[in-house]
């Protein structure tokens, strides 16, 4: 069972999210004062134990503390697909569907290892405090912040998997990944990047060797340069 782990004995609590995604610009006494005014709370669950489960109302941020969770879907016919797995400290998750209103989650957490989950109230994350305070407004400014990132993401993202051809989507990646040098680092692995890109690694691996060989990229380790940014947009443009 789920087991409350008072803040005021959480002695490393506060160390751990200083600078996360949430608490971003704001100091420890900071972080301690949105916790203790959100009247939020740090629960340690075990590992397998749920988090929240398909029909539970989404009513708190879950912010990963400690451990691990995967976020799951059961389908009625009793299969369970994987959503996503968090095991970053500060990362928040379920938070789309707290802000949507939900009736019910729709989907799961649970934890992959004995976890920590700091669990703050949805009014403080909508509408400031009595005393509207800056670390306070800075908190829901962070989690604006959050929401952009993933929208963002994931419209970058449907306009990759919109293209018709591994070429395409792996051109359109790059152009929508890369600096002002015409570079841009892979922060995952090749099978990551297949996954991604829904495709087999053994094909992306092809692919990208046959578009090392024609000049349109160079690959050096875990980065890809552009070889010819105008040649990889024409590709965009192939039927």
């Amino acid at each position: 069972m789920a087991s409350r782990v008072p803040i005021r004995q959480d002695s490393d609590l506060f160390g751990i999210l200083k600078d996360k995604p949430l608490f971003r610009g704001i100091p420890e006494e900071g972080i301690r004062h949105c916790i203790t005014c959100s009247g939020a709370e740090c629960m340690q669950y075990e590992k397998n134990e749920m988090i929240f489960t398909e029909g539970d109302t989404p009513l708190r941020l879950p912010v990963l503390v400690s451990g691990s969770v995967r976020l799951g879907r059961n389908s009625f016919d009793g299969r369970r697909s994987i959503l996503a797995d968090y095991d970053a400290p500060g990362e928040v998750f379920g938070y789309e569907l707290l802000f949507l209103e939900n009736h019910h989650y729709g989907i799961f957490a649970q934890a992959q290892a004995r976890t920590r989950i700091l669990h703050m109230p949805k009014k403080f994350l909508t509408q400031s405090c009595e005393r509207n305070c800056g670390y306070h407004s800075q908190l829901i400014s962070n989690m604006m912040l959050i929401m952009a990132e993933k929208s963002y993401g994931l419209n970058s993202r449907l306009e990759i998997m919109s293209c018709t051809t591994l070429r395409q989507k792996i051109a359109k990646m790059l152009l929508l990944n890369c600096g002002s040098e015409m570079t841009a680092p892979l922060v995952m692995g090749r099978e990551e990047m297949a996954d991604f890109l829904a495709v087999t690694r053994p094909s992306l691996s092809r692919e990208l060797m046959r578009m090392q060989e024609e000049g349109l990229i160079l690959i050096d380790g875990r980065r890809i340069r552009i070889g010819d940014p105008v040649r990889l947009e024409e590709v965009l443009n192939q039927g």
